[in-house]
């Protein structure tokens, strides 16, 4: 008759599941940081190139001969805008970038339970209006991650700012509840395509004035 002694233990004791358990718990408190931290890089990055698309759309559309107005959208003002919908649209119908995905970025707090649309425009050639939820930002639709400004300017360069990240203020800080990354920062992109991430419009981020 075997001893208790000499029976092979199977499983894990209290006290061994607890200790891995701690190890696990201490892993996770010093892994988890870095992971968030490479998962927001990449989230910034993403935002970077939907901006750059937008801005190279503003170019394209430009081409030293035209610029948005400062007016309504329609089919027959088709280069009119009066807000960052219409603004949208102008591209949307000029410049083939009718995805609105591009117009808003995923990190963004407000639209944490938004869906958003699809598309900018909506209809057959002749008969286009703006999606409705595109062009109604709320907590349901989300809200769009850029601002610009119009009238745009013909000639556009290096040193001319186009859109840049919702919730800047006019000392040149991103609000901390409206902005899309907090008062961390945010994108600007310019007149040759080149989008820059920075804490301040004082600052392009390597020490420069904007």
């Amino acid at each position: 008759m075997k001893s208790a002694s000499s029976i092979k233990r199977s499983g894990f004791t209290l006290i061994e599941l607890l200790t891995v358990i701690a190890i696990i718990g201490i892993l996770a408190a010093v892994l988890f940081p870095g992971v968030q931290g490479v998962m927001k890089k990449a989230k910034k990055s993403t935002a970077s190139t939907k901006l750059r698309n937008i801005v190279q759309g503003v170019i394209s559309f430009s081409d030293g001969k035209k610029y948005i107005k400062t007016g309504t959208w329609s089919e027959a003002s088709n280069s009119s805008a009066g807000s960052i919908g219409e603004y949208a649209a102008v591209l949307a119908y000029n410049s083939n970038l009718n995805s609105a995905e591009i117009w808003y970025v995923d990190a963004d707090k407000s639209n944490e339970n938004a869906s958003f649309p699809k598309q900018v425009l909506t209809g057959a050639v002749g008969s286009q209006q703006i999606d409705v939820n595109f062009n109604s930002p709320n907590p349901s639709n989300g809200y769009h991650a850029w601002t610009a400004y119009t009238p745009t300017l013909k000639n556009l360069n290096g040193d001319i700012p186009l859109l840049w990240t919702r919730g800047l203020s006019l000392e040149g800080l991103w609000d901390e509840a409206d902005g899309v990354w907090g008062a961390e920062g945010g994108h600007i992109g310019y007149g040759d395509s080149h989008v820059i991430w920075t804490a301040s419009t004082a600052d392009d981020g390597n020490g420069q004035p904007i």
